[in-house]
């Protein structure tokens, strides 16, 4: 349409309009859009960092066992439960004696009728030797004397030693606690039948406890036996001291099993988890970040935003959103992991800032501005 077509009030109305909407104007809308607060932490050059090694094993008793009979038999009695406690010595259970005590009584017997003929012989033996130093017995009768003396004093010791391997069954007949011990798990009730060396009960040394853990690298040349150290033991530090370093490696883990003696007050457990920790020095540049500063980029190179000034290039982004400074990819080579925080070295300098969190609401490239409420820090010294 031609406005010099139109009489002169038409166009005076659509020139108002126009105005009106902007319909035609060259002038670019302001970018209202405002920077985004971010938190800064201000990086502090380090030239090498604590590394911290753990290495964990189980509580154990420094002595266990499986009690069982060395005969098969009748199961009589148990005199103990689970989780009781018996001294050195104490009976646990006791199988059938009834066969074992009706021999041993014919044992004692035969014993005593030995031990009678001996005695006799013995007597008979004495008076013929006297006799016969006034001729009054011959050679002879003096010979067969000193045989049978011999004859039943060995019938005697062979009765005796049957009596005292009768009593050896009695004895083994019963199950005793090897040393003060508590009892971890009973396995038969009475009047089962159980073969010879059947585990009848459990037990496991009171007196003592005991820490295995597999230990490599530097962290072994100070575990020397009667070395003492602090374990964790479920969150409490435990002392301990060093037993032994079996003198053998583990073909795959590399490591060598260590042993340690533990605090008899300590509030452990067969089958608790102990922790052994072991720091040393590690010389290295770097600088610590932490972890929620991380993200990863291509090609799975981890990487920080550096919080850099804006310059003479950066003035209309300062004048339309308010930013103070811009976010600047940094890749970053990670050194040592913690809980929280990282050991890394890469494109920084001591003095940096960067991102500490909230890394995903950003990009590279994008202007920002530090939060007020969130001074930096430096994060190093912070710990």
């Amino acid at each position: 349409m031609k406005f010099a077509s139109l009489p002169p009030a038409t166009v005076l109305l659509f020139s108002v309009l126009l105005a009106a909407c902007g319909g035609e104007s060259d002038t670019p809308a302001a970018d209202t859009r405002a920077a985004l607060a971010v938190n800064a932490i201000t990086l502090s050059a380090q030239t090498s960092y604590e590394a911290e090694q753990r290495f964990s094993g189980q509580v154990e008793a420094a002595r266990q066992a499986s009690r069982g009979f060395e005969r098969g038999g009748e199961l009589a009695v148990v005199l103990v439960d689970e989780g009781e406690f018996v001294e050195a010595g104490a009976v646990l259970a006791r199988r059938d004696q009834r066969r074992l005590q009706a021999a041993r009584s014919e044992a004692q017997a035969s014993l005593n009728q030995a031990r009678a003929q001996a005695a006799l012989s013995q007597a008979t033996f004495e008076r013929i030797a006297e006799a016969r130093e006034f001729d009054g017995v011959s050679q002879q009768e003096l010979d067969e004397a000193a045989e049978r003396q011999q004859r039943t004093a060995a019938a005697a010791a062979a009765a005796e030693a049957r009596l005292a391997r009768l009593n050896v069954d009695v004895a083994k007949s019963e199950l005793r606690a090897p040393y003060d011990a508590a009892v971890v798990r009973r396995y038969i009730d009475e009047g089962q039948v159980v073969a010879a060396g059947q585990p009848v009960i459990d037990v496991q040394e009171s007196a003592a406890l005991r820490v295995r853990l597999s230990v490599t690298g530097e962290s072994l040349t100070a575990l020397t036996p009667g070395a003492e150290t602090t374990l964790d033991i479920n969150g409490e530090a435990v002392a301990a001291t060093v037993v032994a370093a079996i003198p053998r490696r583990n073909t795959r883990t590399r490591a060598v099993e260590v042993i340690f003696d533990i605090d008899a007050g300590a509030a452990a457990r067969v089958g608790d988890i102990a922790e052994l920790r072991s720091t040393r020095d590690i010389d290295a540049a770097g600088f610590w970040l932490p972890l929620d500063a991380l993200s990863e980029g291509a090609r799975g190179v981890w990487q920080v935003l550096a919080i850099m000034p804006l310059d003479e290039r950066d003035n209309a982004l300062a004048q339309q959103t308010g930013a103070t400074h811009r976010l600047e990819n940094r890749p970053i080579e990670l050194l040592y992991e913690e809980a929280d925080r990282v050991y890394a070295r890469g494109a920084l300098r001591d003095g940096d800032q960067i991102v500490a969190n909230g890394i995903l609401r950003v990009v590279n490239g994008q202007g920002v501005r530090v939060a007020d409420d969130n001074a930096p820090v430096d994060f190093a010294e912070a710990r």
